[in-house]
């Protein structure tokens, strides 16, 4: 065995960015740092000298590997567990870190008969929903998180109220709770961006689609704030139906220059352009599991925070319980007259507001803030004899 980890991940890493922030812990703590993952194209992320990465298949989009018939995805998955089984038998790392359920199955499938013995980190990011397709991926993962669950020497989630969807009750290890927030090793070089004085540009970056408040705020739009327009910076990944929509509705209120749609873009380039923005939208409305427990688990609510945004949320019990106590998180139901209101509130007081949310995050809504129990539990454990997986 040696001072190694192997990190796996069904996904590609820049997909994850608190996946990129422990990656740069981990490679302080161990020798070496080698994942396994599915790559994806027009990704530069920038990797520690110790961090080697593998590569399972060809690369793709999510959208394209979704597209793909099912014989072929299958396929993917079956060459990706025969790909971490020869990692693990190759590396003998002293840690496997599972970074989502499809890595947690390929995990239980490759290792049978002979296995070098190691800890087993599972990180949640998405809890998967209790009804899936029959035989299918997701359905055959989530028997795997319960058989496994009693191997397992750590588990963290970033979420609390997730506990709830898993067997902690056959759980024996160490449980960790770590927030999805950023790095400030890495935002610290974004803190001057300049910004706009001619209009309030409010971004929204993620997977853009329903139940963002997306259509509200453009139905408000073209609004002025305190003398300045609204301009809306759409960032990340869109389907083609929900464009349409939204297509639709700046069309008919003539909002074409008053709308900017990124698109994807790598990781590293994410921040600039966040800094270049005045507000952040953080507005969750749906109710499925992820949607209810994402407090503590959506990292562009820290995002932006780190390059002081203040943020727009929904009004609702949950995100109230966790950003309520911020001056610089303002609640929203979405009416026009609360949209205005929370609008204009952060407008008055903008530079106050954004000083406030940068020192927040500097203080402890940061990933190395809460890193530093795993750090500590490493420092004690992580040349001691480990459990056999």
């Amino acid at each position: 065995m040696n001072n190694k980890a192997v990190v796996v991940l069904y996904g590609h890493l820049e997909a994850y960015p608190p996946t990129l922030n422990a990656l740069a812990e981990l490679s302080t703590m161990f020798d070496q740092v080698v994942t396994l993952s599915r790559p994806m194209p027009g990704t530069k992320v920038e990797y520690g000298e110790n961090i080697q990465l593998r590569s399972s298949g060809a690369a793709m989009t999510s959208r394209q590997q979704e597209a793909l018939p099912l014989p072929k995805r299958l396929g993917l998955f079956y060459n990706f567990v025969k790909d971490l089984r020869q990692l693990v038998q190759t590396e003998r790392p002293s840690l496997v870190l599972l970074y989502d359920p499809l890595a947690l199955l390929a995990y239980s499938w490759a290792q049978r008969g002979s296995w070098p013995k190691h800890k087993v980190w599972y990180h949640n990011h998405d809890v998967l929903e209790p009804v899936q397709k029959q035989f299918s991926l997701g359905w055959w993962a989530r028997r795997a998180e319960q058989k496994i669950f009693p191997q397992l020497d750590i588990f963290s989630l970033p979420s609390q109220e997730r506990k709830a969807y898993f067997p902690m009750d056959l759980f024996k290890g160490d449980y960790f709770f770590l927030p999805n927030q950023p790095a400030v090793s890495f935002y610290r070089q974004f803190f001057d961006i300049k910004k706009s004085d001619s209009t309030w540009r409010v971004i929204f970056q993620g997977s853009i689609g329903e139940g963002h408040g997306i259509e509200e705020l453009l139905e408000l739009m073209p609004a002025k704030i305190k003398g300045r327009p609204l301009h809306l910076v759409l960032k990340g990944w869109i389907r083609e139906g929900y464009k349409a929509k939204l297509m639709a509705i700046i069309q008919q209120k003539g909002l074409e220059h008053n709308v900017s749609f990124v698109g994807f873009t790598p990781y590293i380039e994410l921040p600039k352009l966040t800094a270049s923005c005045h507000i952040g939208i953080a507005i969750f409305t749906k109710s499925d599991i992820m949607n209810k427990t994402l407090g503590t688990a959506s990292n562009k609510i820290y995002e932006y925070a780190a390059v002081g945004l203040p943020i727009l949320y929904f009004d609702n019990h949950h995100f109230k319980s966790y950003l309520g106590q911020y001056d610089w998180a303002v609640p929203t139901d979405l009416s026009k007259p609360s949209l205005l209101s929370a609008l204009e509130r952060i407008a008055e007081n903008f530079d106050e507001l954004s000083a406030s949310a940068q020192n927040a995050f500097l203080k402890k809504l940061n990933f190395e803030e809460h890193f530093k129990q795993v750090r500590k539990y490493f420092g004690k454990n992580v040349n001691k004899p480990v459990s056999a997986a």
